[in-house]
């Protein structure tokens, strides 16, 4: 398939804009989520003990615990970078499969978990979801005469090698092939602190 490169860099950046756009839609629902629980749960779960506090406790309760999870979304990107599966988890158990009890446990225990699980993820979208909509803006191309023409002629130059390089052999290059590595163009691998990259022909 024939892919034109005239518009790589206008492709890539709309792309970003409109991933940048959708993850903070979702941030933003993922916070409206979070205030909605801890606002209203403590008030509900009060009210049923006949507590009385002002609506302004609630309110700084809320807000407390919504910058808690911001806190905690930040540190969870900055070791995994996203989200993370349920097997990965804290809330994961395994108490194994060699007897009816272990089973019996392990069903109603998930049952309370698995919920638990989608809770967190749900209100840790509120700063994950921002924290990557910031990443796509940031990885917005900016704008440059003539870029789109020097990255399709690197471009081909790599296709045409179609083998594994360093930067050394293409030192006339080397912001055409680090673009062209971040919008995911041409292979790319850093072994050993030695960048190499490859890109794959062009198929019919």
């Amino acid at each position: 398939m024939q892919h034109s490169d005239g518009h790589m860099v206008t492709r890539y950046n709309t792309f970003q804009i409109l991933a940048g756009i959708g993850s903070s839609a979702g941030s933003l629902i993922g916070y409206g989520a979070a205030w909605l629980f801890f606002r209203y749960m403590p008030a509900f779960v009060a009210h049923g003990f006949s507590i009385q506090l002002p609506a302004l406790a609630f309110d700084a309760l809320a807000i407390v615990i919504l910058i808690v999870i911001t806190l905690a979304g930040y540190q969870q990107w900055k070791k995994r970078g996203g989200f993370y599966g349920y097997h990965e988890s804290s809330l994961y158990h395994d108490l194994g499969e060699d007897t009816a009890g272990a089973l019996v446990v392990d069903f109603y225990a998930h049952r309370m978990t698995g919920p638990a699980y989608v809770l967190s993820q749900l209100f840790l979208a509120g700063p994950l979801l921002a924290l990557r909509a910031i990443t796509h803006f940031r990885n917005l191309i900016p704008a440059q005469p003539d870029l789109n023409e020097r990255l399709g002629a690197v471009l081909e130059r790599l296709r045409k090698a179609n083998k594994w390089q360093g930067l050394p052999d293409h030192p006339d290059a080397r912001q055409e092939i680090l673009l062209l590595a971040k919008m995911d163009l041409i292979d790319f691998s850093v072994a050993k602190g030695s960048p190499r990259f490859k890109a794959e022909p062009e198929s019919a």
